[in-house]
């Protein structure tokens, strides 16, 4: 009987390693075939050469204030920034991956009105990612064929690719709705919310620690409107320059999250609608280096008056897409002769 113990003992101990092992390797299979998926879209992309090893995109955890001889940004803005990079998180979708940036969340009530155990998420980013035309047939298809994208959303992307699936230090959230598109026929809006509900008590692990990530989010969501505000008004009193600076933070080709900054350019700026008596849609052009994957990115322009900080006021601008049209750019041309490249926002809303 001992030496039957003795041998199930033994069987559970290498069955409970074969589980391992097969996980290990999976997981080790997942990551490689990640890593062969960005070097395949690097190779294939259009602007490898200016932009892969171009000084003004930044791996986001080595951002900081010089970022070459000529270019150099405050330490209230960088440190901003690092909190912008905390809402970032990397979309996949079955379209591909692409950015979008968590705006707003909302814990739930239970019946007696007190909070529950759940919260929304919401996310901004553009609908494109999702492989849509531009237009209200577009949207219509997105809503309807909405599950069949299985959108998923990993924060904390920042560091190596093969975090992408260490669940604990890279939270994935799942089961995402469509929430709104600001669209409007004859208008490129290309802006859209999305959100999902999660446990109050999901935990994710940060240098080690185990951290609550609902809490956590707060935090820095209340940092970065706080900060924001601090920003806009150091620019309105003339303590810091913003030089038309932009800070646009995503994922190019699904890596670690990088840093992309740039000049907006102020006079190509289009201001498409008034939406209510003190606000504004609106889009910016800019030259900050922008790839595949940096669809839905956060846009800051320091010293831009965001209308309120929410969907249902008003909402911040993600990165659309390089500049194609030929009458926008002979436009450009005209205005800024020495321009050489041109990214757009999706619309935005901001005080007037």
């Amino acid at each position: 009987m001992d030496l039957i113990r003795i041998l199930w003992v033994k069987i559970e101990l290498l069955q409970t390693f074969i589980l391992w092992f097969l996980q290990y390797m999976g997981s080790k299979w997942k990551v490689l075939k990640l890593k062969r998926a960005i070097q395949r879209s690097e190779s294939e992309c259009p602007k490898k050469n200016e932009n892969h090893n171009n000084g003004h995109r930044i791996p986001f955890l080595e951002f900081k204030e010089k970022i070459d001889e000529n270019f150099s940004i405050a330490p209230k803005i960088v440190t901003f920034t690092k909190i912008m990079g905390k809402l970032t998180g990397i979309m996949v979708t079955t379209n591909g991956s692409d950015t979008c940036f968590l705006q707003r969340i909302r814990r739930l009530k239970n019946a007696v009105g007190e909070s529950g155990d759940r919260a929304v998420l919401t996310f901004t980013t553009v609908y494109h990612a999702f492989g849509v035309e531009d237009s209200l047939n577009g949207i219509f298809k997105l809503a309807r064929e909405w599950k069949n994208y299985k959108t998923e959303v990993i924060l904390f992307y920042d560091e190596k690719v093969d975090d992408f699936y260490m669940e604990k230090k890279c939270p994935h959230l799942k089961d995402f709705r469509l929430l709104d598109t600001d669209k409007e026929e004859g208008i490129q809006n290309d802006w859209c919310a999305i959100e999902c509900e999660v446990n109050c008590d999901s935990v994710y692990e940060s240098n080690g620690v185990e951290r609550n990530l609902v809490n956590a989010l707060e935090h820095y969501l209340e940092s970065y409107k706080r900060k924001q505000k601090e920003i806009y008004e150091s620019i309105k009193n003339n303590t810091i320059s913003n030089d038309n600076l932009v800070v646009i933070i995503g994922h190019p080709h699904g890596r670690p999250k990088q840093v992309s900054v740039g000049r907006h350019y102020p006079l190509l700026k289009d201001e498409p609608k008034k939406v209510r008596s003190s606000q504004l849609w609106c889009r910016y052009y800019y030259d900050a280096p922008t790839c595949i994957g940096n669809s839905g990115s956060p846009v800051f322009i320091p010293g831009q008056p965001i209308a309120g900080f929410g969907f249902w006021f008003g909402h911040q601008h993600n990165h659309k897409s390089d500049v194609t049209s030929t009458s926008r750019w002979a436009r450009a041309k005209r205005i800024y002769p020495d321009i050489k490249c041109l990214g757009m926002s999706s619309i935005g809303v901001e005080q007037c």
